[in-house]
């Protein structure tokens, strides 16, 4: 819904911006200049003006706008580069009104102008080459006598409303030499609002296509990996340039002595540049690496790679060649960008046949930027058939529905970015069921995603072993019943453990191991309680047919956790005598039918510790495996009501 309110807002803005110029077109009143001119060939403004005085008819009459190409061809000549005269008589005016004459785009490659055979303003030197010494090459680089700017005049006509107009047009290296634009010819006010609109219009065209650009590159820079933006970028800078530079040179109001050998090269980035950029943009969004054409050898990459090398190749020659070779390469230029449109045109219709995502916007925009380059053709070449160049509007749609598909884009990005970062989060925590938090903390690890092979913790703390002993009464029980009843009793047992800050480190056959990293007493009031559940899920049970029985074994003392195993394997362990000495002791239990058994360590920090209600009975000496020694070991029971109030 939004976009297509985005579009329907740009099309009535497009709408909009016509209407000023047609209601422009009709309030002005200007008098556009075409038709047939005198053409003085080879001709200085002195010998053109005593030829006329002189009743000597021109050369030819040419048509305004167009160029002497053909005029060129009939003297025999085969390049354009030479001088002329055109002149122009126009009647009817007012003796005592003021007048002024536009051209937007400089004929030529420099010109001079002259009203009723006064010199009244040019463009660049078009003077040296009519000087009898002039002998530069114009496949060279020489020094520049061209300049690229609208020309704009004022004057009164004669007494007789007249005024005798006369261009003298110096083509240096162009391959179309002539008047190629309109001359327009009204008051100094609607003329002046007539060149204050276009510039207005071309400055807010050329300043939102340099925005998108900058803020695509931008973009990219920030996320280099999102290669869409650059090539947008780049297309929207380099048509930016082009509506700069073209028809209406806009980019003369800031850089004054802009030559025209450099502002052709500006103008002609648009033919290589833009549609390479356009290409890969697409292929960006759409790889296709696979995709062959007619045979199964000839894939569409490397037609692809080869169009563009060939136009890399013919661009960066029309940058770095002299002038005169710059513009001789623009033909094949519009072959190579005719070619390109043409397949980015087919590749998007069938990217929307088979409904690919963003294939609207993409057939759209694409089809839209073609329309504008036709467009634009058919006024470079028969500008009298249109008012306006409609480029500017076409590039301006291209570029915003170019924005509204990367926004989809990045919204989507969004979109699985936020599923993603779930997923992880998801199985994070599922990673967390397996690797308790608490192990992470005690290795000073955030996450298990920044654990690796090899990390380990030397610290004291106290460990408790547990097993589980389950007793049938009457029948055997079967593995199901075993594992059913084991899975109860721990969920009963965790959150005890939880509760005075221990953690479960591993599940053992039937029972656990738990690590209490705080206190040697958390670990004793654990066990007290785990008893206690023992017993009452025994006695809520109703008429049992099995009987639960917890044996713990409680230690203190230096222990390693950290991480085991191989790279693409790793399990977290418990390491030291301290662990084997837990387990024995939780052996112990089950043979002296003892349910709580604590080392002499633990006795003496129990017996130090007021806090806490237990009996302390010390039990035999007893060897166990892998000591030399026997050890001195404690049944923990829980005080009784009667036995406290007897101390009291």
């Amino acid at each position: 819904m939004l976009t297509k309110k985005c579009l329907s807002r740009i099309l009535v803005f497009f709408i909009f911006l016509f209407n000023i110029f047609s209601l422009n077109a009709e309030e002005t009143k200007l008098l556009r200049l075409d038709g047939k001119w005198e053409l003085y060939l080879q001709k200085t403004p002195e010998q053109t003006f005593s030829l006329v005085d002189s009743g000597i008819p021109s050369d030819f009459m040419s048509t305004v706008p167009g160029n002497w190409n053909s005029e060129i061809k009939h003297f025999g000549g085969s390049s354009p580069s030479t001088y002329g005269c055109y002149r122009y008589v126009c009647n009817g005016l007012d003796p005592t009104k003021k007048y002024a004459l536009l051209l937007k785009e400089s004929p030529g490659t420099s010109c001079a102008l002259y009203i009723n055979r006064k010199l009244t303003g040019q463009t660049g030197d078009a003077f040296a080459m009519t000087r009898p010494d002039f002998h530069e090459k114009p496949n060279a680089y020489n020094p520049s006598h061209s300049q690229a700017k609208p020309l704009y005049c004022e004057f009164y006509p004669d007494k007789n409303g007249e005024v005798e107009i006369l261009f003298l047009i110096s083509n240096y290296f162009y391959r179309k030499g002539g008047l190629w634009d309109s001359v327009f010819l009204g008051s100094p006010k609607s003329v002046m609002r007539t060149n204050n609109i276009t510039l207005l219009f071309n400055a807010f065209v050329i300043g939102c296509l340099f925005f998108i650009g900058l803020l695509n590159l931008i973009q990219f820079f920030i996320n280099k990996k999102r290669w869409e933006y650059f090539y947008l970028g780049i297309s929207s800078i380099v048509f930016a340039l082009r509506i700069g530079t073209a028809e209406y040179c806009s980019f003369t109001y800031v850089f004054s002595q802009l030559t025209s050998e450099v502002k052709i090269k500006i103008e002609y980035l648009v033919l290589w540049i833009a549609p390479i950029s356009i290409l890969q943009m697409l292929f960006k969004i759409y790889p296709s690496k696979d995709r062959v054409i007619i045979f199964k050898w000839f894939k569409e990459k490397h037609f692809r790679h080869f169009i563009i090398i060939a136009d890399l190749i013919l661009g960066i020659s029309s940058l770095i060649l002299p002038a005169y070779y710059s513009n001789r390469l623009v033909p094949y230029l519009q072959i190579g960008m005719i070619i390109m449109a043409i397949y980015i045109v087919i590749f998007s219709i069938s990217n929307l046949i088979k409904h690919k995502k963003y294939a609207l916007y993409n057939s759209l925009s694409y089809c839209t930027l073609c329309l504008g380059m036709g467009f634009d053709l058919v006024y470079s070449k028969q500008k009298n058939l249109m008012p306006i160049s409609f480029f500017p509007f076409f590039l301006v749609t291209f570029a915003i529905i170019q924005i509204l598909m990367l926004a989809a884009i990045q919204n989507d990005i969004y979109k699985d970015t936020e599923k993603s970062t779930k997923d992880l989060q998801r199985l994070n925590d599922a990673y967390l069921r397996f690797v308790p938090k608490e192990f992470l903390r005690l290795l000073n690890k955030e996450s298990v995603i920044k654990t690796k092979l090899g990390d380990y913790s030397n610290i004291e703390m106290t460990i408790m072993f547990s097993k589980l002993s389950i007793e049938g009464m009457g029948k055997d029980l079967s593995l199901e019943e075993h594992f059913m009843l084991f899975n109860e009793y721990l969920k009963q047992i965790s959150p005890v453990i939880k509760k005075y800050d221990g953690f479960v480190s591993k599940f053992l056959s039937g029972g656990f191991m738990a690590l209490f990293p705080h206190s040697e007493i958390d670990a004793v009031r654990a066990a007290l309680e785990i008893n206690d559940c023992t017993n009452k899920l025994n006695t809520t049970q109703g008429p049992a047919s099995h009987k639960l029985t917890s044996w713990i074994g409680i230690h203190y003392g230096r222990m390693i956790i950290g991480t085991i195993g191989e790279e693409n394997r790793l399990d977290d362990t418990v390491i030291s005598d301290t662990v084997n000495t837990a387990a024995r002791i939780e052996s112990v239990c089950e043979k002296l039918g003892k349910n709580i058994i604590v080392s002499q360590v633990l006795h003496k920090k129990l017996s130090e510790e007021s806090t806490v209600q237990v009996n302390l009975t010390e039990l035999e000496a007893m060897f166990v495996k892998g000591k030399e020694k026997p050890l001195q070991l404690y049944e923990v029971t829980r005080k009784s009501k009667t036995t406290q109030e007897a101390q009291v």
